[in-house]
């Protein structure tokens, strides 16, 4: 019997260290999005007082209008976990492009709503990561191939000529690519 309750002490115990372990947090960049995992003693992080300039092209999205885009989230992620391992906010520069399947995330609430009858999912991370400074475009190519105009499009998302336009661009400026499609 004591045997027993020793396996199932032990094993309540590790449960409980594990799932403890494996909670996510967020800011200190943004607080209602980009949750990431903490990792103790990283061999690899990045330089604390180097500048990083990094484009994220998106162009895939979930099939239900409804739901966060995961990948614009990701760039929030990208955010929060370096500065919560030392790096400055003022030390990255962030591009955005979305096209393609993502085109949807550029439209504004208003417009949103109209197309897929719902609340648009990602605005408030949109407008979040604008006042950060991230810099978002949206494809005009993938806009008007997809029926939208300009007046549908947010506030906070600027219209290129391509995403192609905005990947040439910045990549000739020292941006990174990071494509996760």
């Amino acid at each position: 019997m004591k045997y027993f309750l020793f396996i199932i002490v032990a094993n309540i115990s590790v449960t409980i260290g594990y799932s403890q372990k494996q909670k996510t947090k967020t800011g200190p960049v943004f607080e209602d999005f980009g949750a990431v995992f903490t990792i103790d003693n990283a061999d690899l992080l990045l330089d604390e007082d180097k500048m990083y300039k990094v484009i994220f092209d998106v162009y895939t999205d979930e099939k239900k209008a409804g739901h966060m885009n995961s990948l614009i989230n990701t760039v929030a992620r990208f955010m929060n976990m370096h500065a919560q391992n030392g790096l400055h906010e003022d030390h990255m520069e962030i591009i955005v492009v979305l096209h393609g399947a993502a085109t949807k995330n550029a439209l504004s609430e208003k417009a949103f709503k109209k197309e897929f009858k719902t609340k648009h999912p990602n605005e408030a991370l949109i407008e979040a990561l604008t006042d950060k400074k991230v810099k978002i475009y949206v494809c005009g190519q993938s806009m008007k191939s997809k029926g939208y105009e300009a007046k549908d499009i947010s506030e906070d998302v600027q219209i290129s000529l391509s995403a192609l336009t905005v990947l040439v661009k910045y990549q000739s400026e020292g941006y990174q690519l990071i494509n996760f499609n």
